[in-house]
């Protein structure tokens, strides 16, 4: 799975703790989970005091040693996002974000102490492996049966019959296109098309190559080195068609806002991003399946807390409310499906989870594959970028 950065947008100015721009109130607020980083942020700059509020801000806190510690991507460190917890224990967990999950795993080897870690369920295997995390005990997680069946053993989560990983979030991988300005098939082939020719946003990594596997009826996680060969031809033949691939899903979403782009791979949370700003956008589902990513909790084999602190906030991810704020915030999905029934209808639809159990079905998650082939893929990806 790729870094993720997640943030509810919101009006800061309907926000309650603005009446009393005072630095200190805010931080305690903040430690306390009453308040998200970037409310702080967004308060201290309304009160012209962002010089100061930004270098006392914390990367991380802990309010209390004692407590449970959550190590996570940005953004997933909000209070609606497990305010269960708050309501039973009176506060948020100490928390910590990590750029990516490698660096994630790099300062867990290193020595970082924490508790509870929410990588993707590619990750899974190799934090296993490297001796971090410990087995789950799924009788003592309260939504268990609530949870999309095909969660509770996906490839990855589950080592030598242990649960190392309860998946809580997951998200699409699909074309995004301007409804006004692209009227052609809906497929995976839209980012190869030569009718858009550069107006084409394609994501700077291997998945092009994965994308192309599956445009030719391979299974993109388990292909052969001929088919892996096939589809690099396919993003050899698609280089000059693209305007850019991008890193940053904000270049992204500017190209399609301006119509530079009319096409692009794009996650979710663009099309929730970019509809907010009046932009006629639409997610494509493709006939031949959406790509897929997965995230999760797990427990880590350094932690330190109370065991029932762990699974109370597992549960408390798990919470269908939880799950309706990650839906409509966000535009992820939760691994609770009963989350899904505290969405308006017409929410779910624009975001193509009016049938979520087909959905997974139909979708293709990003899952751990052989180290030969990734490196294989990886190799393959650098020379098309180098022309060769």
């Amino acid at each position: 799975m790729n870094s993720r950065s997640r943030s509810k947008l919101g009006d800061v100015t309907d926000m309650h703790f603005l009446k009393q721009p005072n630095v200190e109130k805010l931080q305690n607020q903040l430690i306390h989970g009453r308040i998200s980083r970037r409310q702080f942020v967004q308060a201290t700059a309304v009160a012209g005091l962002a010089p100061v509020a930004s270098s006392m801000a914390p990367s991380s806190v802990r309010a209390d040693a004692d407590d449970l510690s959550y190590f996570t991507w940005s953004g997933y460190e909000v209070p609606e996002l497990h305010q269960p917890y708050i309501d039973e224990h009176g506060g948020s967990p100490g928390w910590s974000v990590f750029a990516s999950a490698e660096d994630g795993l790099q300062k867990i080897r290193a020595g970082f102490q924490t508790d509870i870690t929410h990588p993707c369920v590619d990750n899974v295997p190799k934090w296993q492996a490297a001796g971090v995390i410990q087995p789950i005990d799924p009788s003592r997680v309260s939504y268990w049966d609530d949870m999309f069946p095909s969660l509770h053993d996906m490839t990855g989560a589950v080592i030598d019959n242990d649960v190392y990983m309860i998946l809580t979030d997951f998200g699409l991988s699909s074309v995004l296109y301007r409804t006004d300005l692209y009227d052609r098939e809906k497929r995976w082939t839209m980012l190869f098309d030569e009718q858009s020719a550069g107006r084409i946003c394609a994501r700077g990594t291997t998945a092009n190559l994965f994308i192309a596997l599956k445009i030719l009826g391979y299974d993109p996680m388990n292909p052969t080195s001929a088919q892996l060969a096939e589809a690099g031809e396919m993003a050899r033949v698609q280089r000059p068609l693209v305007r850019f691939y991008w890193e940053s899903q904000t270049d992204m979403e500017q190209a399609i806002a301006s119509g530079e782009c009319t096409v692009a791979y794009a996650w979710n949370e663009a099309l929730v991003n970019l509809t907010a700003q009046g932009i006629p956008v639409a997610f494509a589902a493709p006939k031949e399946g959406a790509f897929g990513w997965a995230c999760g909790l797990v427990h880590n084999a350094n932690s330190e807390a109370d065991g029932d602190l762990v699974y109370d906030f597992i549960d408390a991810w798990l919470a269908p409310e939880s799950g309706k704020f990650l839906i409509e915030a966000y535009g992820y999905g939760h691994g609770n499906q009963k989350s899904f029934d505290l969405v308006d209808p017409a929410t779910l639809t624009a975001l193509g989870y009016e049938d979520p159990v087909a959905l997974m079905n139909g979708t293709s998650f990003w899952v751990p594959i052989s180290p030969e082939i990734d490196d294989e893929m990886l190799t393959l990806w650098e020379d098309i970028q180098a022309g060769i």
